[in-house]
């Protein structure tokens, strides 16, 4: 009976915990709100001249007013250096896109956040996204409501599991209350954390506070899309090849994208000047390419909503925007502005400037997406059913399968674009290009504080303390079979199928000798020679090993700290008498938890 109460007691202390950071964030994101639209018309409107189009309506642009682009790139430049003098003086830790800070605390410091983080970080945003610095507003409200969650979480005295929990359903609300979109803010809250897993603990309170946090902003400012898109469908199963076409695009550019961000931050961090400058250097450079090419300014909500709307404006050149009639010069200056996007996202947040990289990102694949849906009904027209309907679709599937990729979060971009558009009849070819850019993106991701794995997580290797209770012995696989050094690479990789391992341990005069991997046969051996190469020649000779007596903790440390997927069990004398793999230790870790929690 105690075990039920205290059961039902902490999911009562975690959907109160929900409610309050939902409520919070909702406020926080109303504040947000009307301080950026209010400093963006004082410092982009009144001072510069530059009306930004808004994604209402048509997000019709304002062509008869006259920019000031000198002054343009001053306000721009001037928004850098305040973020900059604010956030290195009193929170350094606010600096860039939030989102990284977040998923730091999180997996390194125990989920703490200074209490003057939140604010520090939403009025630094507001001087460089409302000044016209490349940035959004998700890294901000990730790293706010990661804030708010751990205050709370303190405030109610309770302990670091249930900080952390707090940190990921803050940085849920924060997203899905800003962009609208409860579910997909929700998902990434739990998946932005890691590359290839998820915190699924977290998804239920986030969920609760995603809700409660879009009920109250969308009461204050409207319930509507942020992106208003016609209704389109996808019918045409031969256009999956140009989604494919987009998905493998929007990859190698997201490649680019975090390549050229990470590269920027790094120079930048070399140099030898007081911090604070950097943003504001970092901002005059973006204010000199927003005097010809201001569509790459803020967050580009407005310019997205053009594009859906087969609006291109190319460019401001003498007090005119440029607009043009010719599809090949439209498609060319639609990936010009990828490129620029980059950069100026490079210059306005890897300098340290504070905002996000989710706005800008949704602005990258908008314009490719845009971009090779001028090209494909231009050069293919026959193979495109309904014209208008492709290319709406191309440049959502765009923002989705570029940031998806770069992102790590595939699932949660996806659903977040759906509902920030109300597309989701795109589902389908969009799950095609996202997993496409996911898998050509690899390892790189605009988070680098991520993880692999939950597993590789200091958060919660302690978890796994448990482990201890048990010996290697316990657990390992004894019926494996050994590979000479002379055996073929094509019996090893069918041996490898046969009893579902990643690898094999080579094994000369009775001794293990070396571990040769399904990668490596993969990657250094050709198709054509499989029965010709000898496992000795691929094999791994630099063994990680552990013994019998050891805990499957342990084991679990030299897989992490080595990255493998197995580990040869040996005897003091080298002897092999079996293997451990990381599916060993996983089960053995649920059989171990459902005896301790039933």
């Amino acid at each position: 009976m105690p075990l039920i109460r205290n059961k039902y007691y902490s999911w009562a202390k975690i959907i109160l915990l929900s409610i309050i950071i939902g409520v919070t964030s909702g406020i926080v994101a109303i504040v947000f709100d009307l301080m950026l639209n209010l400093y963006s018309k004082i410092a982009l409107e009144n001072l510069a001249g530059y009306s930004p189009p808004r994604p209402e309506g048509d997000a019709q642009l304002t062509f008869t007013k006259r920019i000031n682009t000198t002054l343009l790139a001053i306000v721009i430049t001037l928004g850098g250096l305040i973020s900059g003098v604010l956030v290195y003086s009193l929170a350094p830790e606010a600096e860039g896109h939030g989102t990284d800070s977040a998923i730091a605390a999180f997996h390194r410091f125990n989920g703490i956040i200074r209490k003057r983080v939140p604010l520090i970080k939403l009025i630094s945003c507001i001087f460089v996204i409302g000044s016209g610095g490349s940035a959004g507003r998700e890294g901000p409200m990730a790293q706010i409501g990661a804030g708010v969650g751990t205050l709370i979480a303190d405030i109610l005295h309770l302990g670091a599991k249930m900080r952390r929990m707090a940190l990921v359903t803050g940085i849920g609300a924060g997203i899905g209350t800003i962009f609208k979109a409860p579910l997909g803010g929700a998902l990434f809250g739990v998946e932005v954390l890691y590359k290839k897993d998820f915190e699924i603990e977290a998804l239920i309170p986030a969920i609760v506070a995603s809700v409660i946090g879009y009920s109250i902003f969308g009461f204050f400012t409207g319930y509507r899309h942020i992106f208003p898109v016609p209704s389109v469908k996808f019918k045409n199963p031969i256009e999956l090849v140009f989604y494919a076409i987009l998905g493998v695009t929007t990859g190698i550019l997201g490649l680019v994208y975090v390549k050229t961000f990470y590269y920027t931050r790094s120079l930048f961090s070399r140099i030898k000047i007081p911090n604070y400058f950097k943003p504001a250097i970092g901002g005059l450079i973006v204010g000199i390419i927003a005097m010809l090419f201001p569509q790459i300014t803020e967050m580009g909500y407005g310019w997205i909503t053009l594009f859906i709307n087969e609006n291109y404006v190319v460019a401001y050149i003498n007090g005119k925007w440029i607009i043009t009639n010719l599809w090949y010069i439209t498609f060319i200056m639609l990936v010009f502005l990828a490129f620029l996007k980059i950069i100026a996202t490079s210059f306005t947040v890897g300098t340290g400037g504070s905002g996000g990289v989710f706005a800008p990102g949704l602005f990258i694949g908008a314009s490719i997406g845009a971009a090779l849906g001028i090209l494909f009904v231009n050069l293919l027209p026959g193979a495109i059913a309904d014209r208008y309907s492709f290319l709406v679709s191309m440049t959502i599937i765009g923002m989705m399968s570029f940031f998806g990729g770069v992102s790590k979060s595939p699932i949660a971009v996806m659903i977040m674009v759906s509902e920030m558009t109300g597309s989701y009849e795109l589902l389908a070819p969009s799950m095609l290009a996202t997993t496409l850019s996911y898998l050509i993106t690899g390892s790189n991701t605009i988070y680098h504080e991520q993880v692999d794995t939950r597993e590789n997580s200091p958060a919660h290797i302690h978890d796994y303390i448990i482990l201890k209770k048990i010996i290697v012995e316990d657990i390992m696989r004894r019926d494996i079979p050994a590979l000479s050094p002379d055996t073929s690479s094509s019996e090893a990789l069918n041996l490898m199928a046969l009893y579902a391992l990643r690898g094999l341990p080579v094994i000369k005069d009775g001794k293990i000798v070396g571990m040769v991997s399904y990668e490596d046969i993969k990657v250094k051996v050709d198709p054509a020679s499989m029965n010709k190469v000898k496992v000795k020649d691929v094999m791994t000779k630099k063994l990680v090993v552990t013994y019998p007596e050891e805990t499957v903790y342990d084991a679990l440390i030299k897989l992490l700290e080595h990255d493998v997927a197995q580990l040869p069990v040996v005897d003091r004398n080298s002897k092999l008498i079996g293997i451990i793999t990381r599916k060993d230790i996983r089960k053995a870790y649920d059989l171990l938890l459902s005896k301790y929690v039933r």
